[in-house]
């Protein structure tokens, strides 16, 4: 796996592979031109994309226009300091398989619109949310909420309701109004709800 040159839709085909198994390590690609980037995955989620010196979606942006590299992947299952996750919706939706499309759509700073099916309401049950759109949905939490983002979703996408009730339900965890509004906005753009 490291040392040959392989096409980037194969070698993120790798990553998705390791997403599954719910790894925890360093993604090292190295592009054909000699630059690197690091994906790091922690249970399978990616946390954090760093190319050359760029990092969050700049970085995922620059891996979407590569052609190709060679790729080796690292395991670390004891994370030894935690990540802010500096990675947009759009970005985290590419690398878990957006990249499969016939035309991919690079990852751009707008949200992802597409997360969740169309026609989909703020009111539909949680229960028809993909493991995608959970993941966006824990790594925007992980933004607001730091280390318990994790149990806190687990607790309001698992009782059964609608997905905008277990925004409500989330964000009013937050201190404050205004970060409570910030985050329910930006989840739902990033799951393209409209009410």
């Amino acid at each position: 796996m490291a040392n040959e040159l392989r096409p980037l839709i194969e070698i993120l085909r790798d990553l998705k592979t390791l997403a599954l198994q719910k790894a925890s390590g360093f993604f090292f690609v190295v592009t054909e031109d000699n630059h690197s980037c690091t994906i790091r995955l922690h249970g399978g989620q990616v946390e954090d994309v760093v190319f050359s010196r760029h990092r969050g979606d700049e970085a995922v942006r620059l891996l979407a226009r590569v052609p190709g590299g060679r790729a080796r992947f690292q395991a670390d299952p004891a994370r030894s300091s935690p990540v802010t996750v500096s990675l947009g919706a759009a970005s985290l939706a590419w690398l878990s398989g957006g990249f499969e499309q016939e035309v991919p759509e690079l990852p751009s700073a707008e949200p992802v619109r597409t997360a969740v099916p169309a026609g989909t309401s703020a009111h539909a049950g949680v229960e028809s949310l993909t493991e995608l759109q959970r993941g966006i949905i824990g790594r925007i939490a992980l933004d607001y909420f730091g280390p318990i983002a994790e149990l806190l979703c687990d607790e309001a996408l698992g009782r059964p309701g609608g997905i905008d009730r277990a925004l409500v339900e989330l964000a009013s965890n937050l201190p404050a109004r205004d970060q409570e509004d910030s985050f329910l906005d930006e989840a739902r753009r990033a799951l393209g709800l409209h009410r």
